[in-house]
């Protein structure tokens, strides 16, 4: 799976020389998923994309690369701080920065970075998959009916009655929860196999995986299911007819 990098900067230039910089030398390994040219945009695009790593202006009219950073309470990402400005490393390093790069950027310090990147995601996968198979061993001994699922910054337990959908996202799958949408790295392929172990899960949809017992309607003309949370549905016509979808619903 590639990395996936967002380019914050506010010279089309420098968005321009990045990416080239990327496909040129990585392109089998990073995947620029987007370029903002404003702190505004480039918040929308996180949230969109869940990126990886976010090579990040600091100077830039109107907030800066730091302010960017401000908005979140733990970073889910890494960042390559880049800027025409050495006064501003040491405020970098202590926004815990994976690196730092200077404008004009050298191609060694870049390939420098992105080794950095490699050693740190490595390490963070290999945290995640320790912790999340003790966190679900230790739910399965103890009877507990919780999931525990890798995330951006390490993993989330949640109560499996909790979750009223989960929808494929690309190479991510997105959990719902009356309360909170939560992102995770396993497929949606994986996520099904996690639940549908439980009655009262059906994939209804190639994309979606519903917890039968958070649905509130079906509208037979639209082929769609309301859950309690007000959210819609889609259910494949080529799966289910009415009938097949009450039983199962109410098996």
């Amino acid at each position: 799976m590639k990395i996936k990098a967002i380019i914050v900067d506010d010279e089309s230039h420098a968005r321009s020389f990045l990416s080239k910089l990327c496909n040129r030398i990585y392109d089998d390994k990073i995947e620029i998923v987007d370029e903002c040219s404003t702190v505004s945009s480039a918040l929308i695009s996180i949230k969109k994309h869940s990126p990886d790593l976010v090579f990040l202006d600091i100077q830039m009219p109107g907030e800066t690369g730091f302010d960017l950073l401000s908005y979140f309470e733990n970073i889910p990402f890494e960042i390559i701080f880049t800027t025409a400005h050495k006064e501003y490393a040491l405020q970098a390093i202590k926004n815990s920065a994976l690196d730092y790069l200077i404008k004009p950027i050298a191609v060694q310090d870049f390939k420098t970075a992105i080794g950095k990147l490699d050693f740190v995601l490595e390490k963070k996968h290999s945290l995640n998959k320790y912790q999340l198979l003790k966190e679900n061993r230790e739910n399965q001994l103890s009877g507990k009916q919780r999931i525990a699922f890798p995330t951006k910054i390490g993993f989330e337990v949640i109560q499996i009655n909790e979750i009223l959908f989960c929808k494929s996202d690309g190479s991510y799958t997105s959990i719902h929860t009356k309360e909170q949408e939560y992102y995770t790295s396993k497929s949606f392929k994986e996520i099904c196999e996690l639940l549908e172990f439980e009655a009262k899960f059906l994939k209804v949809h190639r994309s979606y995986l519903i917890n039968a017992e958070h649905v509130k309607n079906f509208k037979s003309e639209d082929f769609i299911l309301q859950m309690t949370s007000g959210d819609e549905i889609p259910v494949s016509d080529k799966k289910f007819t009415k009938n097949k979808l009450i039983d199962a619903i109410t098996k």
